[in-house]
């Protein structure tokens, strides 16, 4: 007789046969787990799940209001926030769902980090996760400028020039985002485009093939998970009790912090926090306190270095270098240089 997760521990330990040939990839995907999955670090990949669609409900609730125009896009916003039932409940749920996602899912990048769980052959998940990553930053970023006030117009013109710094490609890149030298009403409904049609597409799409890719690859081996337990109903019961937990807890900070809304858009007066969203405090600071090369060449490196880290581990560890140590060195610098950073932004 079977127990539960022995199918699990077949497929893994690569049995063939009659019954493994016939396994579809629905299987795979619904295949028993290993039992370090309900340790709570290891729940932080699925908490971004929760909020991504979060973020599509709402998102399709303010384009019902949402007009991108430069002349309408600020008076839609103020509409929505003070006038419209509910409306600034909505836009806050989006708003900190964004957040948090961003938030979680540089968690789950410190977690997989620390625990080198993108060995081998866990390439190609780290890689589509670095990925994931981008494009959430790019779609916090590009709904951060349709809010068309003040602040967020000139942190959309400080991270367009950011871009603009960007070696070869840098100008190309200005004049797509831009729609010309400066930003504009053109900027507007380009971001609006990005914002609302590509990244959503991408994103999604992005999500679904990460999730395929670690199901099909199965997950890192972590000392002390000996069992299994299966995925419906009692990993799904877990995760639903965790995104319930989570629509709460954004639901409190919505009705604690509201969303806020500043003045218009005014080409003509610099607005007195013109720091970038906090997801870019950290790259504007190093930008604006190194030398313009320095600065960027250095952030493309780490960038690079960042997707391809799994393949510099391998190499590192085939010469003996001790890479648990060293990770949990380089996971502590950098973080502690981006609070700094982001902190040396907050009092300038």
């Amino acid at each position: 007789m079977s127990t539960p997760g022995t199918e699990a521990v077949q497929i893994q330990a690569g049995e063939t046969g009659p019954a493994a040939k016939e396994k579809s990839w629905i299987d795979y995907i619904q295949k028993d787990l290993p039992e370090h999955l309900e340790w709570w670090p290891y729940t932080l990949g699925a908490i971004p799940l929760t909020l991504f669609g979060l973020l599509v409900a709402t998102g399709l609730l303010l384009t019902f209001y949402y007009v991108p125009s430069p002349e309408k896009a600020y008076e839609s916003v103020d509409q929505i926030t003070n006038e419209i039932y509910l409306g600034w409940f909505v836009r806050g749920v989006h708003k900190t769902s964004v957040d948090l996602m961003i938030l979680f899912v540089l968690f789950h990048v410190i977690r997989v980090f620390l625990t080198r769980a993108y060995r081998t052959p866990g390439e190609l998940k780290w890689v589509s996760g670095s990925i994931v990553l981008f494009v959430t930053l790019a779609m916090g970023f590009t709904g951060y400028s349709l809010v068309y006030d003040n602040v967020s117009y000139w942190g959309m013109t400080v991270v367009t020039s950011m871009i603009g710094s960007l070696p070869i490609v840098g100008t190309p890149l200005l004049y797509l985002l831009r729609g010309g030298e400066e930003v504009s009403g053109v900027t507007l409904l380009r971001l609006y485009d990005l914002h609302t049609k590509l990244l959503p597409v991408l994103l999604g799409g992005l999500v679904v093939g990460h999730v395929l890719i670690v199901r099909l690859l199965g997950f890192a081996e972590v000392p002390g998970s000996r069992r299994f337990h299966p995925f419906y109903p009692e990993h799904t019961l877990k995760m639903g009790a965790i995104a319930a937990g989570l629509v709460v807890l954004i639901v409190d900070l919505v009705m604690i912090f509201p969303p806020l809304l500043g003045p218009p858009a005014n080409p003509l007066e610099v607005a007195s926090d013109v720091s970038p969203p906090w997801y870019f405090s950290a790259s504007y600071m190093w930008i604006s306190l190194l030398p313009g090369p320095v600065a960027i060449w250095s952030l493309l490196g780490g960038a690079g270095l960042f997707v391809v880290y799994p393949f510099v581990d391998r190499a590192l560890t085939e010469r003996g270098w001790p890479m648990g140590i060293i990770n949990a060195v380089v996971a502590t610098a950098v973080v502690l240089a981006m609070v700094a950073l982001m902190l040396l932004d907050a009092r300038t």
